[in-house]
């Protein structure tokens, strides 16, 4: 997800501030918009969109 211009990875939480140069893909779960680090990408290839947290859940873990 995107606060005040920053990129945060839905699963991990890696923001782009924090570590710049991360590369986020947009994606969409449960028709929500949601930003993913590449990083993170092979555990919902080979695991599930389980891991992929809400853009509520982010932001209640998130202090941006």
């Amino acid at each position: 997800m995107e606060i005040n211009n920053i990129n945060v990875c839905n699963v991990c939480l890696k923001t782009s501030k924090d570590v710049p140069g991360t590369v986020f893909i947009k994606a969409t779960k449960d028709g929500e918009a949601v930003d993913v680090c590449t990083g993170c990408i092979p555990h919902i290839i080979h695991g599930s969109g389980d891991v992929v947290k809400s853009n509520e859940a982010v932001k209640a873990e998130v202090n941006l």
